[in-house]
């Protein structure tokens, strides 16, 4: 384990989930670091001082300075590199690392890391699930659920065999010496486009997920995403590459009847219970990076069957009036949701808005073409309101929020219908989060169907 000498002077940047994490590991190591946080309300949110004794904590305005002089910063993710302390520090040569990179810095057993715009989640809790099914045992988290640094055993304990960790482009971007023994970036498209500046950018921080890697390690990527074929040629030497796609030429590939694998019979699309072609894709994935892993067949296979897919994932919430209603609220930028849309057989009731987060979203005009109708919902619906002119009825609501969206979209649908909150947008112009976004909705949904019962 990478020691730390108990005088380094640690600052903790955000104290959300992530920036606990690193501050509890601080306490836990023996260092006493200084904590920062702009949310001024935070302050009388818990006794820190007896949680955390010997740590400086600051809720509040963050002057320019408050990094200068330190050893080392852990920056949460989201924090923008253009905060002006994020700047000066950077200025200065601090060392800026994200709690992902020290967790690499920390962990002694293997790392299978994922990335990518969509399918992080599914594609990392599939994972984990066949390395249980293995016998492995496997800690999985990051940007998922649990932080990388509480995924650390504590002292004493023993250590997992294998971590399985999410990653986001806001992670990465801190991230220096990252090495993990299996990689995947599952798909590019336009997401946190305000954060990173433009595509190119965006692209450069995700392929931080490989840039350290080297002989025997692995790396999976969608070989039919156009914008992941600059990547295999910027590996470093001694990496393998494995491709998953639609064409028989790559390693695992989907068509309309079953997953093929060169080393195994193929696995019949009625035995995956997830829908939609681009879950097809996680499932490939996640085997790939399994088999990378020298997982058994066997455990691929039964995983793969047994996993009913995550929460607000074009989750199935009910039938109404003959109308199925589909939560998909983690679909939060362009690509998700035109994967939804794709999954669907339709006619459509699109739930669209929020905060588009600087993206492009004109190709959800042809998308939609034809579908029943839309809601519009939230920051950006106006922009939405004028792409979608033409291609499909639209209705923007202002109040009201999501119960006032569902009974509109409901009032839209016909019989065999079905609406889909997908919004290709993020949420907190208007809820807590996505699962709060997605919990609206199927309250709603229940409401609805409370009120139309014989």
């Amino acid at each position: 384990m990478h020691a730390f000498a108990h005088d380094l002077d640690l600052r903790i940047l955000g104290l959300g989930q992530t920036g606990l994490s690193c501050l509890r590991w601080a306490v836990a190591a023996g260092l006493r670091p200084k904590a920062f946080d702009t949310r001024a309300g935070l302050a009388s949110a818990r006794p820190w001082a007896a949680e955390f004794p010997g740590c400086t904590l600051h809720f509040g305005d963050l002057r320019a300075d408050a990094l200068l002089g330190a050893d080392l910063v852990l920056v949460s993710p989201g924090l923008a590199p253009t905060l002006p302390a994020l700047r000066a520090a950077r200025e200065a040569g601090i060392a800026l690392w994200s709690d992902v990179e020290l967790f690499g810095r920390l962990a002694r057993a293997p790392i299978a890391a994922i990335t990518g715009s969509n399918g992080k989640s599914t594609v990392t809790t599939l994972l984990g699930e066949m390395a249980k099914a293995a016998g492995r045992r496997v800690a999985v988290g990051g940007n998922l659920g649990t932080p990388a640094l509480d995924l650390l055993p504590e002292a004493g304990a023993p250590e997992p065999e294998l971590y399985v960790l999410e990653l986001s482009s806001f992670q990465l971007h801190y991230c220096h010496a990252l090495r993990p023994r299996v990689a995947a970036i599952l798909n590019l498209s336009p997401d946190h486009l305000d954060w990173h500046g433009d595509m190119e950018a965006y692209l450069a921080a995700k392929a931080r997920i490989f840039r350290t890697m080297g002989e025997g390690d692995t790396l999976v990527l969608n070989g039919e995403d156009p914008a992941l074929q600059s990547l295999p040629a910027k590996a470093p030497a001694g990496v393998e590459i494995r491709r998953f796609g639609h064409t028989p030429q790559l390693d695992t590939w989907a068509d309309d009847l079953a997953l093929h694998w060169p080393s195994a019979a193929p696995m019949p699309l009625a035995d995956i219970h997830l829908p939609g072609k681009h879950n097809g894709e996680n499932v490939l994935a996640a085997a790939l990076m399994a088999n990378a892993l020298n997982l058994p067949e066997t455990a691929i296979r039964q995983a793969a069957a047994d996993f009913r897919g995550l929460p607000h994932r074009l989750q199935w919430v009910a039938r109404v009036g003959g109308v199925d209603y589909y939560d998909d609220s983690k679909g939060t930028n362009l690509g998700a949701s035109l994967r939804a849309i794709q999954a669907l057989p339709g006619p459509l009731v699109l739930i669209l808005g929020g905060d588009a987060k600087g993206a492009d979203l004109s190709p959800l005009r042809e998308a939609l073409r034809g579908q029943r109708g839309a809601v519009l919902l939230g920051k950006d619906a106006a922009i939405l309101e004028a792409i979608l002119a033409g291609s499909l009825p639209t209705l923007r609501i202002g109040e009201g929020g999501m119960s006032r969206a569902v009974r509109a979209a409901a009032a839209m649908a016909q019989p065999g219908d079905q609406v889909l909150l997908s919004p290709a947008c993020a949420s907190l112009d208007m809820f807590r989060d996505y699962r709060d976004r997605g919990r609206q909705f199927a309250a709603a949904v229940q409401t609805l169907a409370e009120e139309v019962a014989p």
